[in-house]
């Protein structure tokens, strides 16, 4: 189990030494997440569609089933800023567990569905949006994740392939990079793992005063 192959590590409240490995624990706990979420996501008795909040309430429970057994972490449904007061609320986020403390995140993870059936206005919404919504556009500006170095985005991929997806995306970013003086080029995504079940992929977003590592993990759910 991950959990078990990770359960080594020692965490401490600045996780000054550890992160680098929490970090790590935390994306393999993801990508090993997409398969038994997939399975769930299959069940008859589902009424569909599913909407983006639903698909991240399945995943998180199926996250659960990894920490079970490496009780130092945990993983919850949205996270409001208890120490930067920053409005945006990230789909889930994992964090320390610890009696008599509430420590500030490991790691934040926004969701976004990824189909062409999206509206017109809305199309552009993994990357960017119309009211400071867009998946990468929050951690830029940081809406979310404000204070931390690694974030995560989650995809659920409702139709066409990582190819398309990766590709489509990279060239809205390069778009943006030629309008917009806040985007550039070296944010594209670049592509790390691929298999039938999910694709992990890693970006750079270039913030005001520093910049953050987002892991983005796909995962085919058509």
């Amino acid at each position: 189990m991950i959990a078990e192959e990770y359960s080594h590590i020692k965490l401490t409240p600045s996780l000054s030494n550890q992160e680098g490995k929490t970090i790590t624990f935390i994306t393999e706990c993801v990508k090993k997440t997409c398969v038994s979420c997939k399975k769930a996501l299959n069940q008859p008795n589902l009424k569909l569609p599913l909407n983006e909040n639903k698909y991240t309430q399945i995943f998180v429970e199926q996250v659960e089933v990894f920490l079970k057994s490496h009780p130092n972490i945990g993983v919850k449904n949205q996270y409001s800023d208890t120490f930067n007061r920053t409005k945006g609320i990230p789909d889930f986020y994992f964090h320390k567990v610890e009696e008599g403390v509430h420590n500030e995140p490991l790691m934040v993870w926004e969701a976004k569905i990824l189909t062409t059936s999206f509206p017109k206005k809305r199309e552009k919404e993994y990357v960017i949006g119309n009211k400071n919504n867009g998946g990468i556009e929050r951690f830029k500006t940081q809406t979310h994740g404000k204070g931390q170095k690694a974030c995560g985005l989650l995809g659920f991929v409702e139709n066409e392939d990582f190819n398309y997806w990766n590709t489509t995306i990279n060239n809205w970013i390069k778009d943006l990079a030629i309008t917009n003086k806040n985007w550039q080029t070296d944010e594209v995504l670049v592509n790390m793992e691929y298999n039938t079940d999910f694709c992990v992929l890693k970006s750079i977003a270039h913030r005001a005063q520093d910049d953050m590592n987002i892991t983005h993990i796909w995962l085919a759910i058509q």
